[in-house]
């Protein structure tokens, strides 16, 4: 019953509050994360801390590599990106007070 619960527990908080915890076997390892809306620019921690969503927080998953890309951009630039389509980006951030993960998913 207790697992019930707490399965539940956890469903409400993912599903209402956007909030995700380490899996059990992490124990107490890991980032709590918060999903923000897609149009919202900044985001309130729950210690307090309000911060915002902006271009040095975008983090690129995956792209849609055209042919004869090898993913890197100009080779005199070592971190540049090649400019081939994106198909999944996030802004993330870390609450430097609490350490918590906010992200919303980038259009």
């Amino acid at each position: 019953m207790k697992a019930f619960l707490a399965g539940v527990k956890r469903w409400y908080l993912r599903r209402f509050k956007g909030i995700v915890k380490p899996p059990a076997h992490a124990k107490g390892q890991g980032t709590t994360w918060q999903q923000w809306p897609g149009w919202r620019t900044t985001f309130l921690c729950r210690c307090g801390y309000q911060g915002d969503f902006s271009p040095d927080t975008y983090v690129i998953l995956s792209q849609d590599h055209v042919d004869g890309c090898d993913g890197i951009g100009m080779q005199d630039r070592p971190h540049a990106r090649c400019d081939c389509p994106v198909s999944e980006a996030r802004y993330v951030k870390i609450c430097p007070q609490c350490r918590m993960g906010h992200w919303k998913q980038a259009k």
